[in-house]
Parts: C-alpha cells; structure tokens; sequence
C-alpha cells in the first residue's frame, strides 16, 4: 500500500472507530436469558498484574479499568468525570483541586482523598518500581521524592479533607486533564496493599474494588473473571453481570471460538482478518477498524551485554536490514509499515504530528546505504573481528505462538542474510515471560511497543529517557535528555513540535536507539449481539463498564 494511500486511512479512522455490522437482529433480552446471569467472554492478552501502581500494559491496564474508579474515565475518547465529580485549575494551570463523589469500596468502605495521595505516592516511590515512576514527574518534588531527596509529605498531592484532593504540579502540563483518565492513577486503599506487600496485585480475594467490576478469580496466563460490582455509585449503568477475559494464543482458535459464538469477541492477525471481514460481509459477525496510536520497534539491549549493540553504527545497520514492507504485509499482515516512533494519529496541540513531521527513518532508507558496510564500520570502531560471520546476538520474541515464532525467524533471516551476522533466537513462554524478561534486561535485541498514554508525541518521547521505567534496551544520550527538558519546559506546542522532531530523529537515525517497525492498527470482530464494547485509543484494550450482549 503506497504511503499516500496508507495516511488517508489512518486520518480517516483517527481517534474514530469505522464499525462494520452484520446483518443480525434480536431483540433487547439479555443472551443468558430472563432471570438468567448475563455473561460475556473476552479474548485479552495475557495479564501480568492487579496493582494498578504496577501495570504497564495494555491488558493489566483494562483489568484494573474495570475494577478501579479513578478521578475521570474515557467515555468514547472523551475525558468524562468520574470518582471525581468536580475539578478546579489555579490561573497559572499548577494547581489541580479535585471533589471527589461519595462512592464506595468493596467492603463498604468510603473512597477517601487519601486512598489517592497513597495510590499516587506509591508510583513514585522506587521500592514499588514501577515502570510507570516517570508517568507523575510533573508533580512538585516527584523526581527528589523518587531520589530519596524529598519525603512523602514534599509532594504536591495533599488530601485537604477526606472529599478534597489537591494536585501541585512543577509546570503546567498541557494534557493533565487526559492524564488523569488512565487506569494508572487509580485511588489504593492503603491499608490493603501494606497488608499485601509486594504480593498486592497477585490474589484477587484479597484487594478491594471501586470500579464497575470486581475482581474474583484469576488464572494466570488462562483466564481473568470480573464480577459486577453492586457497590459501585453507577451500577445501573454496568448491564452485565459477569465478564470472562480469556488468553487465547492461536488465531485458528480465536477464529473458530468466535464462529462457534464460544467467544464474545476477539483481535486477529493475517489471514484471519480477510476471513472475519468476509464473515462481517455476510453478516455472520460484527467488526471495528481502528488506528491506533500504537508504536512497535525494536530495542537494543545497550548496557554492554552484547557489546556489538553498544555501537550506534552497528544498531542503525540492524535496523537498516529489516524489510518492512515485506514484514507488515506479509507476516503480520495488518498495520502500517514505520519508520518513526510518534504514530500517524498522534497530536501535537491541535494538529497531527506526522502531518508536520516526516519519518526520520524514511531519510536514510532512501540512500539505500548497505547494512552490512556500516555493520563492519562499527565493528572496526570497536575493535572487533571485522567479519560479521564471528559475532553472534540473540533476539527475543514476544510470545511462544505460531506466529511470534514466524516472526523471529523473518527478522533472523533478515540479519543473517543482509549482514551475515549470527542470530540465535531466544524463547519467552509467554507475552508476560517477554515483557518481564525486557523489564529485566534479560535480552539482546527484542521488539517492544508502546501505546500511548494520551494524545501527545511526549508519551512516545519521553520513554526513552534515562532512568524511565519503560526504557527496557536503556538508551542513554545527554544530547536526548537536553532536548527532553526543553520539551518539558515548553508551553508553546509550535515550538514543542520541533524539538521533538529533533529529538526523534536523533533516537531514530543519529544515535539508532530503536528501529521503528510498524505503527498498529486495531480490527477487532465481535458477535452481533455485542453492543458498548468500547477499543479506546489510550491505555486499556477494552472499556468495559458500558458493554451488554443483546439477545437473538
């Protein structure tokens, strides 16, 4: 698909989902029948965990959505008020006070300021470690609390009264108010995660809930069960009373689960989608296509594990070697081919970023320099055997499927034929096992991906500074971190919007501490019954708290 062609699409579907739906009708009776429990399943990647202090991906993420009630939910991409039912913003846009609604815990207890200040409080602390500890740097005193420079009570979130939560920032941040909508910045009850310690997340019997759902069972890599919850303050509008969030690796068994109607709804890959579009023609099932604001690159493991992918030179050649083209369209079959971080829908104040700014990448690609040239460059530059042939790297899939197995195999065929290079290929038993894994360190070269947290290219940006939690490969460059501090002290989005086209070219091209590999879309088919499944373009998967399954 030609590029033109490709960003016509993704402005069209921008922030918007195109619904494609089946020709079956039904009336407005619940699938389980009068009397009967409703009950819907849900295909989601695995789920690492609980805490919502400790989430970092996108399925923890609408786990702990739908059991958690933070200030504001997102209602179909807008920011509506939620545990909050008020909020008010100082003239210099630093001070944020919130009034809070009387709603309640699942043991009856009432959603405190407090639960707040601790849920928050607890991100920054380095002894929860959180990959999300950068997520609340604009709060005052965060990064010295985080250093151990300042205590607890220096931080700007205060709880002036068990209804009133108080919110000082260092600098006026020009998308808090979408900040707060992420299923991060949950309230914690304080006495509940103590109680817990690092196990908090864990065992779902023992937290408590304020969210539409609560939580009752989990099995870990299987299956997730979420409960209504009939203390929550907005329990009419939760219509189901019981949601299955199930793991399900292998796209055959996606498919055939969905045509069965074993299975509520579900995301594929490949051949399947063009199956599942002719399924939803013929009005067998329903189906949504989205863009999404969805990066997906390669990270280089840059502390000196494998020496070779401490030089720049030898990353970029990495880099340079793969085919997109041929990897999106005929491996995964879906996306959009990237040679960028900062996806297509992306905004920079009021208008799209790639409309402005064009893939750094895309520069070099087109000066077809060889791979394997620059590969011997960095060698010699590190004074290695200049034959690729004698060097080895191991890369790291995402999961153990069929087709992540494929996919390490395009990228090791890539590298060992247009360099000449050794590629072992390592193994991860599951999504959890690669992130952990990452997380760890515990890798060479990996493919990683970041959805955006709110509509900003600082939510891509700003991963890969030093010290951030989600900067797995450890990119390091001083030239990167001033670059950085000028975005953050910048209000003037004109201004924002070409210091981070410098900072992406200097991540992307100059110092190669990723190569960019598609940007992801998201086609998701559900059966025809299923009604206010909502695919939100920040953080969780799925919205939860609105969907029902009408009956035939």
């Amino acid at each position: 698909m030609k590029r033109n062609k490709i960003l016509a699409l993704i402005l069209t579907a921008a922030l918007t989902l195109t619904t494609f739906v089946g020709c079956g009708g039904g009336d407005k009776k619940s699938a389980g029948g009068e009397g009967k429990p409703k009950v819907m399943t849900f295909e989601l990647a695995d789920i690492k965990t609980l805490d919502p202090g400790r989430a970092s991906d996108t399925a923890s993420f609408t786990a702990v959505g739908a059991a958690f009630e933070g200030l504001a939910r997102t209602n179909n991409g807008k920011v509506e008020k939620a545990g909050a039912e008020s909020w008010e913003v100082s003239a210099d846009k630093k001070t944020y006070t919130f009034k809070l609604r009387d709603y309640n815990w699942s043991d009856g207890k009432p959603v405190t300021a407090k639960d707040y200040v601790y849920g928050w409080t607890r991100i920054l602390d380095p002894n929860t470690k959180s990959v999300y500890v950068d997520f609340l740097n604009g709060v005052k005193n965060a990064k010295n609390f985080t250093a151990g420079k300042a205590k607890a009570e220096d931080l700007g979130l205060k709880a002036k009264d068990d209804k009133t939560f108080v919110v000082e920032l260092e600098r006026p941040i020009p998308f808090f108010e979408e900040m707060i909508a992420f299923p991060l910045l949950a309230p914690v009850r304080e006495d509940i995660a103590k109680a817990q310690g690092d196990k908090y997340g864990t065992d779902p019997t023992k937290m408590v809930y304020c969210g539409p759902y609560t939580i009752t069972a989990w099995q870990k890599g299987a299956k997730l069960t979420l409960k209504k919850n009939d203390k929550y303050y907005d329990k009419d509008a939760v219509k189901t009373d019981e949601v299955n969030l199930s793991v399900i690796k292998e796209m055959q068994t996606r498919y055939q689960m969905l045509m069965n109607k074993e299975i509520d709804a579900v995301a594929v890959t490949g051949e399947y989608i063009e199956k599942l579009k002719n399924d939803v023609k013929a009005g067998k099932v329903s189906g949504i296509e989205q863009a999404d604001p969805v990066s997906f690159y390669m990270i280089f493991n840059q502390t000196g594990k494998n020496k070779l992918l401490t030089n720049p030179k030898i990353r970029l050649a990495f880099s340079l070697a793969i085919d997109r083209e041929t990897y999106v369209n005929k491996i995964y079959k879906r996306g959009f081919v990237s040679e960028g971080l900062v996806p297509t829908i992306v905004k920079c104040g009021d208008v799209v970023y790639r409309d402005k700014v064009q893939e750094p990448l895309k520069e070099l690609l087109d000066q077809k320099k060889d791979p394997k040239a620059l590969f011997v460059e960095g060698l010699k530059e590190l004074g290695l055997d200049p034959n690729p042939s004698k060097h080895t790297v191991k890369y790291l899939p995402q999961d153990s499927s069929a087709f992540d197995k494929q996919s390490a195999e395009f990228f090791q065929n890539q590298w060992q034929s247009k360099i000449g290079v050794n590629v072992q290929l390592d193994s991860a038993a599951s999504f959890a096992d690669s992130v952990k894994k990452a997380h760890d360190g515990n890798f060479e070269i990996a493919m990683s991906g970041w959805g955006a947290d709110y509509n900003d290219p600082d939510s891509f940006i700003g991963i890969f500074t030093k010290g951030h939690g989600n900067n797995y490969g450890k990119y390091s460059s001083d030239k990167y971190e001033e670059l950085y501090k000028k975005i953050l002290n910048e209000t003037d989005n004109t201004k924002r919007l070409e210091l981070f086209t410098q900072a992406e070219k200097l991540l992307v091209n100059e110092e190669a501490g990723i190569a960019p590999i598609f940007y992801k879309d998201r086609r998701n088919f559900f059966q025809n019954n299923v009604k206010g499944l909502q695919h939100p373009a920040f953080g969780a998967t799925y919205e939860l708290k609105w969907v029902y399954s009408e009956g035939k």
